[in-house]
């Protein structure tokens, strides 16, 4: 498992999304990676200063993440759809819907105002 880590203005952890091997190349791999460069920034996840490498979320950075987030819901939506029978086991919903959740995560986090920065490298 990996993090998308996301800080507040104060730089401080507002929380982590735990995302899967899978999940974290597929991220690389989409245009999620080329919406903005990251720079190193220094952070205080746990009080103590590091240089970390993020994004800022401001101006048109947030809105084009949330875009995709968006438009990789409705296409992930529409796959969950097509693969899941009118009775799934659990297993298979879980595994069928852990993609689809895990944008959500990422979208609601992008979209909230107060994370500033993003880190996901």
């Amino acid at each position: 498992m990996l993090d998308v880590t996301f800080y507040s203005q104060a730089k401080e952890t507002i929380d982590t999304v735990d995302v899967s091997d899978d999940f974290y190349e597929w991220l690389q791999k989409s245009g999620f990676a080329n919406i903005a460069k990251s720079q190193e920034i220094e952070m205080k996840p746990d009080g103590e200063t590091v240089k970390v490498s993020a994004i800022v979320l401001e101006g048109g950075n947030r809105r084009k993440f949330s875009d995709f987030l968006r438009d990789a819901i409705v296409q992930e939506s529409d796959d969950v759809l097509n693969t899941l029978g009118n009775s799934p086991s659990k297993e298979e919903y879980i595994n069928t819907t852990y993609k689809l959740k895990t944008l959500q995560s990422l979208r609601k986090f992008v979209e909230d105002e107060k994370c500033k920065y993003l880190e996901w490298e």
